[in-house]
């Protein structure tokens, strides 16, 4: 059986690997640009107060709390990554973005690599963490039984 840290630290590096190679990349285009990621994930919290996206962005610091909290708390570090990895797919609902910074808003035409990576990086976070707290419920009730017999 593979230990839990392994488990941890896979989880962990994966999804950090996944946003640094993220960053490198075009997120999205619209009818006017292509965004690079970079750009996007330095400057979008500017956007916090102006629409859904500065919304979104905050999976960003969600998912950095979910690393930092991996070690110390797994339960608090999977709802994070949880709501991190929620929030990054709620993108693919918006149909315009704010895209400059005259207020003018562009619809998005396409997903790049850049935004996949970015979406695959909470969600190996949020797998791990799942797995480490499957583990942990397994080894605290060793009958594997979820319900409570009532009779």
């Amino acid at each position: 059986m593979i230990p839990d840290e392994k488990i941890r630290k896979t989880a962990l590096l994966s999804s950090m690997g996944l946003l640094a190679v993220s960053l490198t990349q075009p997120c999205y285009c619209t009818t006017a640009t292509c965004s690079d990621s970079i750009i996007v994930f330095l400057l979008g919290w500017a956007a916090i107060f102006s629409g859904p996206e500065g919304i979104i962005w905050l999976a960003n610091p969600l998912l950095f709390f979910a690393w930092f909290f991996l070690k110390k708390n797994i339960k608090v570090s999977m709802f994070l990554s949880l709501l991190a990895f929620i929030l990054s797919l709620s993108f693919l609902m918006l149909g315009t973005i704010l895209d400059n910074e005259a207020g003018h808003r562009n619809a998005i035409q396409s997903y790049k690599a850049g935004y996949w990576l970015w979406a695959s990086s909470s969600l190996s976070m949020m797998l791990g963490t799942f797995i480490l707290v499957y583990r942990y419920n397994l080894r605290t009730n060793p009958s594997g039984r979820i319900w409570r017999s009532w009779y």
